[in-house]
């Protein structure tokens, strides 16, 4: 009896429930239910009696908790709209925080922001893909006004070089015509070989990009950090990232978690969202109160990975790199 983490939150986040009220109606505790959603381990050695109450509580068959049934469609989607359509994707707690930290600045839902986020990239994409045309324009000047100079030693240089030069710049060119964003068109070319293995993560085109947008948000220091934080992509190798790590609205979490690193890693990983905090802690003589709020929620698991791991424990291995992803990038 395998209760899957991510449907159990999807159909609780359906319900419009907060860990505790489901917590409450199945008769099981807060605790149970974080580590249902968080420990897939702990969801495969579930008993019967945690299944059947959580489905009751839920109003759906256990098969859909486990995943021999489909999930229910949405009650937040309007019955009579035939427009609108359900998608499931997988997200880490830090993109799920990044939400809920983004609908707190901007009051802008999740839900616009995944409508909208087609526009978003495409605007990013050719915003990147324009800014090498212009490099690549500039290096062509380059290259014709040294071809025109009469003194015969930068001639010579050109000349032996241009073939080269050449070369280079028609796999940019190509790279960019098919909206090769990453550049693994260059990378793959046998006649543009490199030496070392390429890092995506440090240094493709749209990576840099999105670096020097970042940069040029002169008093956006504290909202927009790129190369900060974290990334996990499901499992794919950090080696192999393409897109930069980053930070979202971190003066904002470290604010609400008064500059408690424990408080802040609850919210990280999980184990509490903004949602659940309740609102008079939220208030701004209740600091202290909201962190210690917040570093009860802590599952024990968290702590132990980021204070004394086992050096021989694979699934501490992974907590580690979930809570202190500095360490193993590369």
């Amino acid at each position: 009896m395998k209760i899957d983490p991510e449907r159990l939150r999807i159909l609780r986040q359906q319900k419009g429930l907060t860990r505790a009220e489901l917590a409450k109606r199945s008769n099981l505790s807060d605790r149970t239910i974080l580590r249902l959603e968080n420990e897939p381990d702990r969801s495969q050695k579930s008993q019967e009696h945690t299944l059947n109450s959580l489905a009751k509580a839920l109003g759906v068959e256990s098969g859909v908790l486990t995943g021999e049934l489909p999930l229910p469609e949405s009650d937040n989607a309007p019955a009579e709209n035939p427009d609108l359509v359900q998608i499931g994707a997988k997200i880490t707690p830090k993109a799920r925080l990044a939400y809920d930290l983004i609908k707190r600045r901007y009051d802008v839902s999740a839900t616009e922001v995944i409508n909208m986020a087609p526009l978003f990239f495409v605007l990013l994409a050719e915003g990147c893909l324009a800014q090498r045309r212009e490099k690549l324009k500039k290096a062509d000047e380059a290259i014709e006004l040294l071809s025109q100079d009469n003194e015969s030693g930068y001639r010579i240089i050109f000349f032996e070089s241009v073939g080269h030069v050449s070369n280079a710049y028609k796999l940019i060119e190509e790279s960019i015509e098919k909206a090769d964003l990453f550049g693994e068109h260059l990378f793959s070319d046998p006649h543009f070989p490199i030496s070392d293995p390429f890092d995506f993560t440090e240094g493709n085109p749209f990576a840099n990009y999105l670096r020097k947008l970042a940069k040029e948000l002169k008093n956006a220091g504290g909202v927009v950090n790129v190369d900060e934080g974290t990334l996990d992509l499901g499992g794919v190798s950090r080696s192999k990232h393409k897109f930069p790590y980053y930070d979202i609205c971190g003066d904002e979490l470290n604010r609400i978690a008064n500059g408690s690193p424990d408080a802040k890693r609850t919210l990280e990983t999980g184990c509490a969202r903004l949602s659940e905090i309740p609102k008079e802690l939220m208030e701004k003589d209740a600091d202290e109160k909201r962190a210690e709020w917040l570093e009860g929620k802590l599952l024990d698991i968290f702590k132990i990975a980021s204070k004394k791991p086992s050096k021989n424990s694979k699934k501490n291995k992974v907590l580690r790199e979930r809570i202190h992803p500095s360490k193993f990038r590369g």
